[in-house]
């Protein structure tokens, strides 16, 4: 379930945006102090083609933030990231991005959604890839991390995808739900194939 990030959750998510493995993945790697999250935080409340949830599981607990920007009024388009938290089940992106896709076809009437991802970023490639995102190119060594330069990987899905998008998500995500209902939710889940 997504819902807007609001004030209370502007300090639960400073943690999660600071994880080592959360910011490996992002543009931005530095860690974030306190000031620049509460003046990102605020420059993100302000900007309309911006949308930031919480994401909660079916139990309700936040697992992880889900965003919309650089969205195109005029163009049905918009942008598309997430991020679990770092302590979040094993699926919970499967999850987060069925979500998300749901709300801009089916809410927002989006025409076009789009992402980039960094390649290092291979469990994110793989799960765009799998759920039926299209690969649209690769901005070759575009991005330093620190060390090395990365490519970017650009996914698009379009409103006339959506539906077999749809169907593949939901039939991925009963399988997952059966799994979680179970085992113990401390053994990760078998990987799905």
């Amino acid at each position: 379930m997504l819902t807007p990030l609001t004030e209370e959750d502007r300090d639960l998510i400073l943690p999660w945006r600071n994880a080592p493995e959360v910011r490996r993945a992002m543009y931005s790697q530095h860690e974030i102090t306190e000031e620049e999250h509460r003046a990102w935080f605020a420059k993100m409340r302000a900007d309309s083609t911006r949308e930031w949830f919480l994401y909660r599981d079916e139990g309700g607990v936040p697992q992880g933030v889900v965003y919309l920007f650089d969205w195109n009024r005029d163009h049905g388009t918009a942008f598309w990231g997430f991020y679990a938290q770092p302590k979040a089940p094993p699926g919970t992106g499967l999850f987060m991005e069925e979500d998300l896709l749901r709300y801009a076809f089916e809410d927002l009437r989006l025409h076009k959604l789009c992402c980039e991802v960094l390649a290092s970023n291979w469990q994110v490639v793989n799960l765009h890839e799998m759920v039926g995102c299209k690969k649209e190119g690769v901005l070759r060594q575009q991005f330093w991390n620190g060390q090395e330069f990365v490519d970017i990987v650009r996914f698009g899905v379009l409103q006339d995808e959506w539906p077999s998008v749809r169907d593949y998500l939901f039939g991925r995500l009963e399988k997952l739900r059966s799994i979680r209902k179970g085992k113990d939710q401390s053994t990760p889940p078998p990987k799905l194939s």
